[in-house]
């Protein structure tokens, strides 16, 4: 019987494994057996095999991640890969950014050009999700986001009240650690907010929308599948006892 390349586990709260399954068994056990009965069945069996009768019950409201009061950005990246429908769900990543970071984007008063490289703290954020992600074939280590290349220009645009805006905009290259060449790119379109009377944005918004080539090993070719990010700024939080 072929496994899968995914495995689900059921962990104990010191970190043993109390079970793993094949989440993508080619051949049910049971007939007639679906998948989602199949994975269900295999994750009672996990849970039977933990101890929680003293586990309280909680209520975990969903909340995204956030830097502790500190400024940055946060990224949320999609693969929108019709295949594989699991990757829709984006991934959120959260990068601190300094004062220095937030000073390449200071208002332009005319428009100026900025390199993509100079960004690569937050646009190295966006790449593919899972599996999906390209490894070192001896280390099985995922590649990292190595360079992030491109001219972009930020343009001023017209505020509202008491704020003022610009648009950076312009096309970004990706390459990770592979040495075969490997890249992907497409279009990044960023929204900064400013206070008329400062220099550094109070707020970021913006997409990326681009393509990932993806090797279909069976038709031999290929896939570029969209792959797109959307960016928001976190704001600073400043402690109430100062």
């Amino acid at each position: 019987m072929r496994q899968s390349n995914v495995d689900l586990a059921v962990l104990a709260p010191d970190g043993r494994v109390m079970h793993s399954f094949d989440a993508f068994q080619r051949f049910s056990v049971r007939p007639g057996e679906s998948l989602a009965q199949y994975t269900a069945r295999e994750l009672k069996r996990g849970l039977g095999l933990l101890d929680l009768a003293d586990v309280p019950a909680r209520n975990n409201p969903l909340s995204l991640p956030d830097l502790d009061g500190k400024k940055g950005i946060r990224i949320f990246v999609t693969l929108k890969d019709d295949r594989m429908r699991a990757y829709r769900a984006p991934i959120v990543e959260v990068v601190p950014l300094s004062t220095a970071d937030w000073q390449l984007l200071k208002y332009p008063q005319q428009p100026r050009q900025l390199q993509a490289r100079d960004l690569h703290k937050w646009l190295s954020q966006v790449y593919p999700p899972g599996i999906m992600e390209r490894t070192d074939p001896q280390t099985k280590k995922v590649y990292a986001i190595a360079s992030t290349e491109g001219t972009l220009s930020l343009t001023p645009a017209e505020g509202t009240g008491t704020m003022r805006q610009a648009i950076l905009s312009g096309q970004v290259q990706f390459r990770d650690e592979g040495s075969d060449g490997f890249s992907y790119q497409g279009d990044l379109q960023i929204v900064l907010t400013y206070p008329i009377d400062k220099q550094q944005p109070s707020s970021l918004r913006g997409v990326f929308e681009g393509v990932y080539p993806r090797r279909d090993r069976f038709q031999n070719r290929n896939r570029q599948v969209p792959l797109e990010a959307v960016f928001e700024s976190i704001p600073e939080k400043q402690d109430p006892l100062r």
